[in-house]
């Protein structure tokens, strides 16, 4: 059973209780009321019977004795009786025999004794026929003589009236059930219906839509439940993104590994094999040993940035001791990079310092900027005025460490890819050129490493400007000689 239906019978059953005890209160009250009206008025007028009948008995004269004869007793009930239309009454002698009496003859006697043995202001109710009678006793004062006056009243309409309420009563009852239990169930659907939009939101997660949620904007706890579990959902819905995003890098890493790897084997392989099989010309073997050579190079740095790379995930993960931060001066870091690296070919490397000092790891900084550097070189090959521009200035408190250089630049549509690891834009080139594919991507985990990240802006043709920021620090006490 749904809980909008537990709560619309709930509250179904508390409104058909409510009405019951307030209407049957309502109806006994004003039964008991009117049943106590009549007892009184029935009170009264059996008062006057008894004067009435009292003084006509004792108009007559009494025997030699001075007591009153039964006959004469008889006889004045059975004046007044007559004399009176409606009355209905009965005179007994002695406790128990009766002398006269106009009583509806369905009223057994033993209900009569019984209103004689009850005594006065007693009253009793029989049912007489289709009537209900009240009954009551009051003794006479007649010499000589124990006399008891049974009078009854028909109390049919203050029972018919009764039967009355209780219809109206009941038919309104029904009435206000039926609206009742309309309404309810309107509320209660209204009510459970951000539990039924959660129970929807969680089967629709639970089969894979973790886009789904319940939307429900509320102020009382289930407002706050639903924000609570779309809050959840939100989670799981980035988490597993996040999850199939890493798995998609991770696919792309390995098939874009198994590439690099096979490419120059296959060309290590090839050669070989022609110097194994017979002699060669000199200078047949000096281009195969050339290429071996270059293309093992190659691996041999491919290696040691991969191991780069898999240290610098270590440390982002916390598996190793985080960076060693200390004060950086960036005339320090360009004097160690220009000797460093080798003389550009083609192109102008000019440093511009402005003396800024940073905290950072000093060895990670060199290897992200040489790297920025190298590529900025490579960028420059085969073009006349070539220049690499590397610069740091101070901006709103932060160091902004720029590269820039005019070579052929990078299409805008490879621009969000090139920190993937081994994406190139000009596969072909950057292997003659040496290249991995990982330079960048060692490039942006360093800069993660120090909360910052790389800005490329590129324009095909025109050059390339890639821009890091590091917080200012304190100068240090000694300075940061270039050795």
């Amino acid at each position: 059973m749904k809980f909008s239906t537990k709560l619309s019978l709930s509250f179904t059953a508390l409104l058909a209780a409510g009405l019951c005890a307030v209407g049957l209160a309502m109806v006994g009250r004003s039964f008991a009321d009117s049943l106590a009206s009549a007892a009184e008025t029935a009170g009264t007028r059996q008062y006057s019977e008894a004067y009435a009948i009292t003084r006509t008995m004792l108009a007559g004269a009494p025997d030699a004795d001075g007591q009153y004869q039964p006959w004469d007793l008889a006889a004045a009930a059975q004046n007044y009786a007559e004399s009176t239309p409606g009355s209905s009454l009965a005179l007994f002698l002695d406790g128990s025999a009766s002398v006269y009496s106009n009583l509806p003859q369905q009223i057994p006697r033993a209900t009569l004794l019984e209103v004689l043995a009850a005594g006065r202001e007693q009253t009793t109710l029989a049912r007489a026929g289709s009537g209900t009678w009240l009954l009551l006793a009051l003794p006479l004062n007649i010499p000589g003589r124990e006399a008891v006056l049974v009078s009854a009243c028909d109390v049919s309409g203050v029972f018919a009236s009764r039967d009355a309420q209780l219809a109206a009563w009941l038919a309104a009852t029904l009435a206000v059930l039926a609206a009742g239990a309309a309404a309810s169930a309107a509320v209660s659907r209204r009510l459970t219906a951000p539990l039924t939009r959660l129970q929807q939101a969680s089967g629709q997660i639970a089969a894979g839509d973790y886009a789904s949620r319940t939307a429900v904007d509320t102020d009382d706890e289930i407002g706050a439940l639903s924000r609570s579990f779309d809050e959840m959902a939100a989670a799981v819905e980035s988490r597993i993104a996040a999850l199939d995003e890493n798995v998609r890098r991770q696919k792309d890493f390995v098939a874009a590994f198994t590439h690099e790897i096979k490419t120059p084997m296959t060309g290590m392989l090839g050669y070989a094999d022609l110097m194994r099989a017979r002699p060669q010309s000199a200078e047949t073997q000096r281009e195969a040993a050339g290429y071996i050579f270059r293309e093992t190079r190659r691996l041999e740095e491919l290696s040691r940035k991969l191991l780069a790379l898999m240290g610098l995930e270590r440390r982002a993960d916390g598996e190793e001791s985080a960076i060693r931060l200390c004060p950086v001066t960036d005339r320090a870091l360009f004097a160690r990079l220009a000797r460093s690296l080798p003389d550009a070919e083609g192109a102008v490397l000019e440093f511009a310092p402005c003396g800024c000092t940073v905290l950072g790891d000093a060895a990670l900084l060199d290897d992200l900027l040489r790297n920025l550097i190298r590529n900025a070189l490579h960028a420059c090959e085969g073009r006349q005025n070539g220049r690499v521009t590397v610069s740091c200035q101070a901006q709103d408190g932060l160091a902004v460490f720029t590269v820039a250089d005019n070579g052929c630049g990078i299409p805008a549509a490879d621009l969000p890819r090139v920190t993937e690891p081994f994406y190139m834009v000009d596969k072909s080139r950057a292997r003659a050129g040496g290249g991995s594919g990982i330079g960048l991507t060692l490039c942006a985990r360093i800069a993660a490493l120090h909360h910052s990240r790389l800005e490329l802006q590129s324009r095909e043709g025109c050059g390339t400007t890639v821009t890091f920021r590091l917080p200012l620090a304190d100068p240090p006490e000694e300075a940061d000689h270039a050795d």
